[in-house]
């Protein structure tokens, strides 16, 4: 049986009904560096900046899907198992065939961000988006998008870049990358991105051990469309927690929750250590009470991929 194949113009996929959505998109690498005093990972050392957010629009997948002869029926009786693309710099990924055709998973052909065009950066004339997939799975410059029995061919799909690997993997040649899975949806995360002391002392000098006020703000993020529910804020190594108010991205709907939301917690008590610093760390909770883990360890992975331990951010105090 063949396939049927059709070649779409920009303006023909715009013609298209067109819908919008906000979704976060984070490189799996993010937050690779704190892996690295575990043992050394390959890649960018990126700390919590790999993640960004916008309002992207097009038209659905599954309708440009449709509009090209296929639809869910035809998928299922072939066995065909994955929609592959291909960018016109020959960048290759794909994602399962059940988020793509799923009317509520949101996956769109963009051609719009935040209300203009989509920049030459971030994939245009058009991209896939994916929400709540890892990042790679949003191809940008799409140039050809195809239903497969098999995932993308290529280094971003099947190579090394984006398998989970064990933690006692030191040497990638060891294993047989056919047999690691290649990520795809994401996991929970949160991460601290101001700290503040309101209500400075007039102390000169913190003793080790004292207790001071602190503020934190910061983000938190589930892949899969999994709402956060609660950030959860130390001061104290985990002794005690306090929840943070999430003001903003708190009412997206339940489990279509593509984007992140923002936090603020106030009145945190924090311990002073040896070198007058406080250690502030945040722990996200989503819909299926999954919380991030305390360390990071038993995730390591030569990639460094993955990293969802406690959020860590120290303050010097005064």
């Amino acid at each position: 049986m063949n396939l049927p194949s059709i070649y779409l113009s920009l303006d023909e996929i715009k013609a298209l009904p067109k819908h919008e959505i906000i979704a976060t998109l984070q490189c799996s690498g993010n937050r690779r560096s704190n892996f690295n005093p575990v043992s050394k990972t390959s890649g960018t050392p990126w700390d919590q900046g790999a993640i960004s957010t916008a309002k992207f629009a097009g038209p659905k997948l599954r309708d440009v899907l449709k509009h090209a002869g296929f639809d869910e029926d035809l998928a299922y009786q072939l066995e065909l198992e994955h929609v592959r693309f291909e960018s016109l710099d020959g960048m290759k990924a794909s994602i399962g065939i059940e988020k793509a055709f799923n009317p509520y998973g949101d996956c769109i052909v963009a051609y719009e961000m935040n209300g203009e065009p989509l920049p030459r950066d971030h994939g245009y004339p058009i991209r896939a988006i994916a929400p709540g997939y890892c990042a790679v799975r949003n191809v940008k410059w799409v140039k050809t998008i195809e239903i497969s029995r098999e995932e993308a061919e290529g280094a971003w799909q099947r190579g090394l870049n984006y398998k989970v690997l064990p933690s006692n993997v030191k040497n990638a040649k060891s294993v047989d990358l056919t047999k690691m899975p290649s990520l795809a949806e994401a996991s929970l995360f949160s991460g601290i991105t101001k700290l503040e002391q309101p209500n400075k002392s007039n102390k000169k000098q913190f003793q080790t051990g004292d207790i001071v006020k602190v503020k934190a703000s910061g983000w938190g993020w589930a892949g899969g469309g999994r709402n956060v529910v609660r950030i959860n804020i130390t001061g104290d190594g985990g002794k005690t927690w306090k929840p943070a108010e999430i003001t903003m991205g708190g009412d997206q709907k339940f489990n279509r929750a593509w984007a992140w939301v923002f936090w603020t917690c106030e009145d945190i008590a924090a311990i002073v250590d040896e070198d007058g610093q406080v250690e502030i760390c945040s722990k996200a909770v989503d819909a299926a009470l999954n919380s991030q883990p305390e360390k990071c360890d038993h995730m390591w992975n030569i990639r460094g991929l993955g990293n969802n331990s406690w959020f860590r951010s120290k303050m010097a105090v005064n």
